[in-house]
């Protein structure tokens, strides 16, 4: 019986896509933490960034958590084409976490618009111009990846809330140029010649 790494090589190779690349199944996540002080706590938002080895590390990654689906070539086969695969260009994934003392819910409403709104303006920066402290920075035809999910931040962790949780951070992407919420739950864009994200 072949090895998950054989059965992937074959998949690829019967789709079109084969390529003799290595993979590198974990990748490295580089953070960036900002703290915010409250009136009632204090919470930390960290900022991520995943760059990929290359693409095919990527689509074997969503290989191994779909590899007992029945449709799993058909779902390799849309993977590779929404990331650009023949494109030899780059491939990372970007996201946010968020830790506090205490919940959200007791911040003032206006400390709470306070966060978002900083937030919001230092992750479109560092989307745009990159992570300077770690010198990584995009390139034209960079392809970005973003999964949105997570609790919502003022209603702890709940099913409801990483319900909604989800679904506002499913339009944070969106505002950064990110395309759709795809099955494989991942939003796709590329950066355009001026460093925009524009949605695939």
């Amino acid at each position: 019986m072949p090895d998950k790494t054989e059965e992937f090589e074959k998949i690829l190779k019967d789709l079109g896509y084969e390529d003799n690349s290595p993979i590198k199944p974990k990748e490295q996540k580089l953070m960036k933490q900002t703290n915010y002080i409250c009136s009632n706590g204090a919470i930390a938002i960290y900022l991520f960034f995943i760059p990929y080895f290359n693409k095919k590390s990527y689509l074997y990654l969503e290989y191994l958590d779909h590899k007992d689906s029945p449709e799993l070539k058909d779902k390799i086969k849309r993977l590779a084409e929404k990331i650009e695969f023949n494109t030899k260009t780059r491939l990372a994934e970007i996201g946010w976490e968020a830790k506090y003392n205490k919940q959200p819910a007791t911040y003032t409403l206006e400390e709470r618009k306070k966060i978002f709104f900083s937030f919001i303006k230092e992750a479109h920066y560092a989307a745009q111009h990159g992570f300077k402290s770690i010198d990584i920075r995009p390139e034209p035809d960079d392809v970005v990846v973003g999964k949105p999910q997570g609790a919502k931040l003022n209603q702890g962790l709940t099913e409801s809330s990483i319900e909604l949780g989800t679904k506002q951070r499913s339009l944070v992407a969106k505002r950064f140029g990110l395309g759709n919420l795809y099955e494989d739950g991942f939003h796709y864009g590329k950066y355009d010649k001026d460093l925009n994200i524009i949605p695939i």
